[in-house]
């Protein structure tokens, strides 16, 4: 009777083993580059504006938002934004100096200052009065790896700068 006891719980055992087993073979094969690259972050810019004018330069700060579509924590290892004039030339650029971790199925919200110098800024602006609007593009790539994949996302945005 014991040798039939211990042998229930071995084979009960070993069949919880392989079905865990089984589970998580599954759920690794869920997370692969092109399920990331389907579920990106999504990024949208919820302020653009001028925060100081200096003798030196101006300084632009965004306030974007960062949405993490995934099931897992991302963790943004460098966050870079390029402005870029309607003539095409990237007149201000700024990078991120810290990690930025994003929880699983959330946002977060980062600010970003822009050192911009007054000779780049008057281009801009004069491209600005031809075309009437003050609008440049912001060009950002968000880098991140998760499960060993290193991963850049490219996103382009329109920007209005206001006071």
């Amino acid at each position: 009777m014991r040798k039939k006891i211990i042998a229930l719980i071995s084979i009960t055992m070993l069949m919880i083993t392989i079905i865990s087993c089984e589970t998580l073979q599954s759920s690794a094969r869920e997370i692969t580059r092109s399920y990331i690259e389907q579920h990106k972050p999504d990024i949208k810019f919820k302020k653009a504006s001028i925060s100081s004018v200096t003798l030196q330069d101006i300084t632009l700060t965004t306030l974007m938002e960062i949405k993490n579509n995934l099931d897992f924590e991302i963790p943004i290892e460098k966050l870079q934004i390029d402005l870029v004039n309607t003539s095409g030339k990237t007149f201000a650029t700024a990078t991120s100096s810290e990690t930025l971790k994003i929880p699983a199925n959330q946002a977060k919200d980062v600010n970003l200052n822009f050192k911009a110098k007054y000779l780049d800024v008057f281009t801009t602006a004069f491209d600005a009065i031809k075309t009437k609007s003050f609008k440049c593009s912001a060009k950002v790539t968000l880098t991140f790896t998760v499960y060993g994949m290193k991963f850049e996302f490219p996103y382009t945005k329109e920007l209005t700068f206001t006071e």
